[in-house]
């Protein structure tokens, strides 16, 4: 068995860092490194793996709350926005508004929407637009070329606005951002 301690873990950060590394990916790429061999998933797994994700994940919080999943829009109820996170989904899954919104119950979602359907109807359509978005990305890869490259670009535009309105008091720096993706998507 691998020995590691939470100075490894700082260390292999500043690596992943000037690597260029993404947050959300370092837990895991520690463990890989960290055990070598001996990593496992799945049946027959290491318990250690997961021991190395959660000390990581203790001493970089952000690693849990940086993962792109398969795009990132925003639902607005009224002026409190919310960011989304499209999961990666694997063959028949389905995910509810609710979920995709952060909240642990359809109640909550439904307590944020006001109890009104109006927002619900809003929130609901927020996440289907990002999911044909981002799923559509894929079907304009393959067509053009120009295209692709546009949206993307109005995507991580998109991205950003999201990440930053759920935390700020004032919109004022995120209107450029709003506005590119605009642009790009004409």
């Amino acid at each position: 068995m691998a020995s590691w301690t939470k100075d490894d873990l700082h260390k292999l950060d500043v690596k992943y860092a000037q690597e260029g590394v993404h947050l959300h990916q370092r837990p895991f790429r520690a463990a890989t490194e960290l055990l070598g061999a001996a990593f496992a998933l799945g049946v027959g797994r290491n318990p250690e793996v997961k021991k190395i994700m959660d000390a990581y994940a203790e001493l970089v919080p952000e690693v849990n709350t940086t993962w792109p999943g398969a795009g990132v829009g925003l639902a607005v109820s009224v002026d409190r926005v919310r960011k989304l996170t499209l999961a990666v989904i694997f063959g028949g899954q389905s995910i509810e508004p609710w979920q995709a919104t952060g909240f642990n119950s359809i109640e909550e979602w439904w307590a944020w929407c006001r109890q009104r359907h109006d927002i619900a109807s809003e929130a609901s359509f927020a996440f289907a637009d990002l999911y044909d978005f981002t799923y559509g990305l894929n079907e304009v890869d393959d067509r053009c070329v120009n295209a692709a490259t546009l949206w993307r670009m109005a995507k991580s535009n998109l991205e950003d606005v999201a990440n930053i309105l759920p935390s700020t008091f004032s919109v004022d720096s995120v209107i450029q951002p709003i506005c590119m993706v605009a642009e790009l998507a004409m």
